[in-house]
């Protein structure tokens, strides 16, 4: 996980626009905020802050991401300025993100007014929510190529990790401890070890130090 900028109060918004920005109020840029550990989603923990704090500016109305973290898209308050819109193009072009134009732009546009598959604010922990489940699933998998699990553990260990890795992306109070929780003998234990024999365990910490994100042969 990585910040974009400091992460202030969420919204809560997930439905498509009430009354659809116009095409003169809203910029869409390309952006890389895809997750590594879930390439085919955007990344929640890092999408979040920035659109929060982009939404914090007095010229943006809203700030929203796409379910395949590849664009940003940004509703103007009306009486925002040409310079001020540009100052924070100008800002998110630094953090690798490029404003669409042209036919890149129109396309972005109607995809982003049909209210589908965007996300703003704090619903950006869907996604991480999301990506918690393909990790867990992930790792169960690891678990299960060098171990046999029954089809109740298997499922019940999915469910726990899911829990432990959601709560480090979204939970900014338990992060340190969900980390310990991943990373250490003990932990693995207290998440796990109702699922897992004693000479399973390690097996599971295996899976985790290989990593979070797919392996060559995984999706």
């Amino acid at each position: 996980m990585c910040g974009f900028f400091p992460a202030f109060l969420a919204f809560a918004q997930d439905k498509p626009l009430d009354n659809p920005a116009s095409p003169d109020r809203l910029s869409i840029f390309q952006a890389p905020l895809q997750c590594p550990a879930a390439p085919q989603i955007g990344c929640g923990s890092r999408a979040k802050p920035m659109l929060l704090e982009l939404e914090r500016n007095p010229s943006v109305s809203e700030a929203w991401l796409n379910r395949a973290g590849t664009q940003i898209a940004l509703v103007w308050k009306p009486e925002s300025k040409a310079s001020a819109r540009r100052s924070i193009a100008d800002q998110l072009k630094e953090h690798g993100a490029t404003e669409l134009k042209g036919k890149d732009r129109r396309e972005a546009t109607n995809e982003f007014l049909s209210g589908k598959g965007w996300y703003r604010g704090a619903d950006v922990d869907r996604l991480s929510e999301e990506e918690a489940r393909i990790i867990a699933a992930r790792l169960v998998h690891r678990v299960e190529a060098k171990t046999t699990l029954s089809k109740d553990k298997a499922e019940s260990l999915e469910r726990v990790l899911s829990d432990a890795i959601k709560k480090r992306f979204t939970d900014e109070q338990v992060k340190q401890n969900q980390d310990a929780i991943l990373k250490s003998e003990g932990g693995l234990q207290q998440v796990a070890g109702q699922y897992l024999d004693k000479d399973q365990v390690p097996i599971l910490k295996e899976a985790i130090n290989a990593g979070l994100r797919p392996l060559p042969d995984e999706k």
